[in-house]
């Protein structure tokens, strides 16, 4: 998740534009932020989505650019994010989605990643807003968090560990920086 230097995943003034990337086509992320994003989602065979991520335009949006960039290594996880299993989570009514390989989640956030995670395959990400986020982070359903932080402040805003009781204890895998100003820092629950 792309997270603000001081810790927000959401800025509490929308104006505030603080993220390097965003859906946009021109971002300023280095080649090597690119070639290291792109490995991330290779290991991936199942992407795990909330509905209104979905709703928002996420997958229809990246569709586009898979098919706009067919040949651009650059563009290798807008291919992947088509290729592999999308599970959407909804709390309203649980469709069926236009996108191929994909479904609704069969049951609540906990007993379906408790389903899938025996499972054989690669990882699973999870993309999806702050709410979204939070509820994975608060039920303990996160084995690794891998935040994208950007050289800017916003001062307020939301905490992805917002619901999280009494904290969590976390420990650094690894921390890589990128010229464009991104630190890319992992961690898995202590």
């Amino acid at each position: 998740m792309q997270t603000s230097a001081d810790g927000y995943v959401e800025a509490a003034d929308p104006a505030v534009r603080w993220a390097v990337w965003d859906w946009g086509q021109h971002w300023s992320w280095d080649d090597e932020l690119r070639r290291d994003f792109n490995e991330t989602l290779r290991a991936v065979d199942r992407i795990l989505l909330s509905r209104k991520m979905v709703e928002e335009g996420y997958l229809d949006h990246w569709a586009r650019s898979a098919a706009d960039h067919p040949d651009d290594p650059d563009y290798a996880f807008a291919r992947r994010i088509g290729e592999v299993e999308k599970i959407v989570f909804s709390t309203g009514e649980r469709g069926q989605f236009p996108w191929p390989r994909t479904r609704p989640a069969a049951g609540g956030l906990a007993a379906t990643i408790a389903r899938l995670k025996p499972e054989p395959g690669g990882d699973m990400i999870a993309f999806g807003g702050t709410g979204f986020a939070a509820a994975l982070a608060a039920a303990g359903l996160v084995d690794e968090y891998q935040f994208y932080v950007n050289p800017t402040a916003v001062g307020r805003g939301q905490s992805l560990f917002h619901s999280v009781t009494g904290g969590l204890r976390l420990t650094l895998v690894r921390s890589r920086s990128y010229a464009c100003g991104i630190v890319v820092n992992t961690y898995t629950p202590a």
